[in-house]
This record gives structure tokens, sequence and C-alpha cells, in this order.
């Protein structure tokens, strides 16, 4: 393969695709999106709502219980329900399924989490001599969690959704644009022309490299601007995981767009009009479709067997994966497994893509049968 054919070809499609008008409009849509979630995802986390607890007393709670029904109102605009918890231990199952959110017992203060900001107040100011003596005791010793949590975990879900959403719409937008290119070449004619300076493999090289350094380049700017208006906004908040998660949507744009532009490539390369392109990439978009839908059952349910499996397996690793990496669920061996597979899967359909592109791009009118496509160049 020739290296300087190669480095034209990425040098033409990245500056030719980059003055195109659908470029900018595209980089627009994309950045105005990301403003207006940042935006939705700021005005809903400051909205000021009422909050509401449930708190469940055991032993010796009578008066507290009056005094914290009485003084929940006034105190902070909070509304509490106060309830009798005859079993200690079931008290501590109720929090730790949901349906209490604190269980105060014998000087301590049971809850799945940790005490939430608006009910420790209200807790303190109670007075609850012969339960919670003071603030700083219920914030320290006197609280027991049930079920403590990664207190990043909120934001790890919300990266994960937006490192899920613009993964897919990066890679299949991108993808599209190299089968678009294909087909518009091969309908031109002027592949004929590039043909005739550059080898084939050379050419679906550089196109590849080049608009998949642009779809970079936009998914880095979205990226930037995403991040600074939710810094700007307080919707999230700068941390160490935000970057992790940021290299690792990098890295699997990279392996996955080129894993599904290789195959876009070699489907369109097959075909002679933009009108029959469409419907030979639909079994593509498709293929796409199912791991797109899967990582959003993922976010939800990161540790089922299916999820992890899938999580491995090429392409679907490649949505699922980066998601339950963002929301810190992945093993630490997982990453390593997933990455290498799909490794060894692309560099697959690399030359099997390149095969079929080959083999086909010269080939006009109806298009071409796969087994031809595969075996053509073999029996000349």
């Amino acid at each position: 393969m020739n290296r300087n054919a190669v480095r034209l070809v990425t040098r033409r499609e990245f500056v030719e695709r980059g003055r195109d008008r659908g470029f900018a409009i595209g980089v627009g849509i994309s950045l105005a999106i990301v403003l207006v979630s940042v935006l939705i995802a700021s005005l809903v986390s400051n909205k000021n709502k009422t909050p509401s607890f449930t708190v469940g007393f055991a032993g010796t709670r009578a008066v507290a219980e009056q005094q914290i029904a009485d003084r929940g109102a006034p105190v902070a605009k909070i509304k509490l329900t106060s309830s009798l918890v005859t079993d200690a231990v079931g008290g501590q199952q109720l929090v730790k399924d949901g349906k209490l959110d604190a269980l105060v017992d014998d000087g301590q203060v049971f809850v799945k989490d940790a005490v939430d900001p608006k009910l420790a107040p209200l807790l303190a100011e109670a007075n609850l001599a012969s339960q919670v003596p003071n603030l700083d005791q219920l914030q320290g010793q006197a609280t027991v969690q049930l079920a403590p949590k990664d207190p990043d975990s909120g934001q790890r879900k919300t990266i994960a959704l937006i490192a899920e959403i613009m993964l897919f719409s990066q890679m299949i937008a991108y993808c599209l644009a190299v089968a678009t290119g294909v087909v518009e070449e091969k309908t031109s004619r002027v592949i004929e022309v590039l043909l005739s300076s550059v080898s084939p493999r050379s050419l679906l090289t550089g196109k590849i490299i080049g608009i998949g350094a642009l779809g970079l380049l936009q998914l880095a700017a979205t990226v930037l601007v995403g991040l600074g208006a939710g810094s700007a906004t307080g919707a999230l908040h700068m941390t160490v995981q935000v970057w992790q998660a940021v290299g690792i949507v990098a890295l699997w744009f990279v392996v996955g767009y080129i894993f599904y532009a290789s195959a876009y490539a070699a489907v369109a390369a097959r075909v002679s009009r933009q009108e029959e392109m469409q419907s030979a990439v639909q079994p593509l978009n498709l293929l796409i479709m199912v791991p797109y839908f899967a990582a959003f059952a993922a976010i939800g349910n990161p540790d089922a067997t299916w999820v992890r499996a899938l999580s491995l397996i090429p392409p679907f690793s490649v949505l699922i994966q980066p998601v339950r990496i963002a929301g810190g669920d992945a093993s630490w061996w997982e990453p390593v497994a997933a990455i290498g597979l799909m490794a060894v899967a692309t560099v697959g359909i690399v030359l099997a893509g390149a095969r079929v592109y080959e083999n086909s791009v010269l080939r006009f009118g109806s298009k071409v049968p796969l087994r031809v496509a595969w075996t053509a160049g073999r029996k000349a």
C-alpha cells in the first residue's frame, strides 16, 4: 500500500468534506442539541421542589415522632411523614428497599446511602434528645449506611447515557458519509480516474481515515462545548471520571468507526446509484441499532448476564462496553478483553471489506452479487 497515496486521499477527503455545507450544518445542529440538553438538565436539577421524606422510628419514639411531625413543615418547607416500626430489623429492610428514607433507633439513624442534606437539619432541629442528640452526631457516628454507593454514580450514569447517544450518532453519520462518497465516485465515474493513480486499497484507506478524522474533530468539538456548558451551569462536575469517559468515547469511536466504515464501504461498492445504496446498507443500519438499544438497557441493568456477555462480543461491544465503563460497572479485565476481541474482528472486517471493495468498485450497472464480489479477484 502506497503511504503517499493514502496521505493524499486522506487530505482530499478531510478538506473536501470539511468544506461541504452539510458538514457545517451537521456540526451546528450537534452543538445546538448538546447546549439545549445541558440547559434542560440544569433547569430540571435546579427546579425548586418541596422534598418529601418518610422516617421510621423504632423503640422509644413517641415524643420524637410528635416533635418531627409538628416541626416538619415550618423548619425547611419539607413534607415529612413519620412511621412507627415495631421491628428494627424489618425497619432496616424497609430502608434498603427505599420505602423509608431513614430509620431512627436508639440514638442511631439508619439510611440506605447517606442522610439527605435537607433531612439532616430537620432531624437535628427537632431536638430529639433521646434519639439524635445533635447534627454533628447525626452526620457522624450516629449514622449507619446500610447500602452505601458511589457518590458519583448519578453523574456516571448521565455520562454513560450521553456517551451512548454521541457514539451512535457520530458512527452512523460518518459511516454513511463513507458509503455515500463511494457511490458518488462510482456514479460520476470519477473512480476510474482515481484508480488510474492509486490502488483501490489505498483509496479506501485514505477515504476512511480522512472522513473519520473529520468525525473525530466534530466529536471533540461537541464534547468540549458540552463539558463547558455543563460546568458553567452546574449540571456537570468536572472530575477524573468525566475525563476518563471522554477518552473512552474517543477510543471506542475510532475502533467502532473503522469496523463499520469498512463494512459500509464494501456494501456501497456493490451498487452504482444512490437510490440503491439506501437499501444496500439497511442491514448494517439494523445491525448497529441492536447494540444501541441494548446499551440503554445496560444503563439500567449493567450487571445482567446478557449485558456482560454482549459487552465483550464484537460488534455489540462498541456501544455497550463504553456505557458499562463510564458507569463504573465493568471489571478491569472486561475492557481489555473487549478491545482485544474488537481489534481482531476489526482486522478481519477491514481485510474482507477491502477485498469486496476492490472487486466491485469498477463494476457498473446492476448490483454486484456478494459471491461475485468475493471471488472475482481470485478468478482474475
